[in-house]
């Protein structure tokens, strides 16, 4: 291991020009392998997995943030049809309209700091291919619409085990660029389930499945769910 240890990083110069061509020349896939086998030659760098268990965790709330987000707008859109069809009501309506909207100024900004943080962390990660590949996956749009990442979100009871689509499209028209699987926060989902699941105040994530980025799980020989994990969020192959 230290030998390849040592050539991944003395020809990184070179194989970063093989892999940019390779890219350039829509063979993705291929630029891909080669970052991947230049990670599996380095040693174990405990800093490095730690960043992707960050970014990963950046990345989910920001989901449910936007998620519920959407979840708030569609039920504030609902009041305001009620609003004109009963006029009776009005005071009452008008009075939960105001605290849906002042709930909605607050995600926007949890929204835009966790976008902060989305680039906070991407600076901070080590120079290196796994970097290399992370940034090229976010590249592409449609980087999530891999088989494993749509089963994980079909079994865990999200959109993708049904006919909706939720998952193919923007979860709100004031995000068009932010696109993801379920979360708790999913109002498709929160419909199926028949309650809801408020996730500010959830001890735990019963969506979600823990996974560990110690040296058995990233470089062991067997296959393990932080394995596939990367593979869908890094490598894409």
């Amino acid at each position: 291991m230290p030998l390849k240890d040592y050539l991944a990083k003395r020809f990184e110069p070179l194989l970063r020009r093989v892999e940019d061509k390779l890219e350039q020349g829509g063979h993705l896939r291929k630029a891909q392998q080669l970052r991947q086998k230049q990670e599996d030659w380095r040693a174990y760098q405990p800093q490095l997995w730690e960043h992707f268990e960050s970014y990963w965790v950046n990345e989910r709330g920001k989901r449910c943030l936007i998620q519920y987000e959407a979840s708030l707008r569609l039920k504030h859109d609902t009041l305001f049809q009620q609003l004109s069809k009963t006029p009776s009501v009005a005071d009452t309506l008008v009075t939960e309209m105001e605290s849906i909207q002042n709930d909605l100024q607050g995600f926007n900004r949890g929204i835009w700091l966790a976008e902060l943080e989305t680039q906070t962390i991407l600076r901070a990660f080590p120079d290196g291919p796994l970097k290399r590949a992370l940034c090229c996956r976010r590249r592409n749009s449609d980087w999530y619409l891999t088989k494993w990442l749509q089963t994980e979100c079909a079994d865990m009871g999200g959109c993708c085990g049904r006919g909706c689509g939720c998952c193919m499209k923007p979860r709100s028209s004031n995000r068009p660029n932010h696109l993801g699987h379920c979360t708790i926060a999913c109002k498709c989902c929160e419909d199926v389930r028949g309650f809801r699941i408020d996730f500010m105040e959830a001890e735990e994530d019963p969506t979600v499945i823990e996974f560990g980025v110690g040296e058995a799980d990233v470089k062991g020989p067997c296959a393990s769910y932080t394995k596939s994990l990367i593979n869908a969020y890094v490598w894409g192959l």
